[in-house]
């Protein structure tokens, strides 16, 4: 399977850096229906051309209220990141996408760069 050159550009970019550190981004998302979206900033460690990666660290995401008895449905995270600033966005998702859903997600953001 091919990569794309994007994806290519950023291995590369990382395998040239040491790693200057590690920060947990966690993201709280209220009871709500669909697809939400959370934030969590940042300082970056010192250092030159920084780059961040982040991976999922955990999930507990339940659904609430009245639609707690059902069980999962089509789970859905993604998350992205920047020197400064790490992003989540989750869906719960059921038949109808109409109940309402709580919980919690964390990542691991590694900081790349220059000492």
């Amino acid at each position: 399977m091919s990569q794309s050159t994007q994806a290519v550009e950023v291995e590369t970019a990382v395998a040239s850096r040491s790693m200057l550190g590690t920060q947990v981004a966690r993201f709280h998302f209220p009871s709500n229906a669909g697809t939400q979206r959370q934030t969590d900033s940042f300082n970056p460690p010192s250092g030159k051309d920084i780059v961040a990666t982040i991976a999922l660290q955990s999930f507990d995401l339940q659904y609430t209220g009245k639609d707690s008895h059902f069980d999962y449905g089509r789970l859905q995270v993604a998350l992205s990141t920047s020197n400064t600033e790490a992003a989540c966005t989750a869906t719960l998702r059921d038949q109808t996408d109409g109940r309402k859903w709580e919980g919690t997600v964390t990542g691991l953001v590694t900081f790349f760069g220059i000492a």
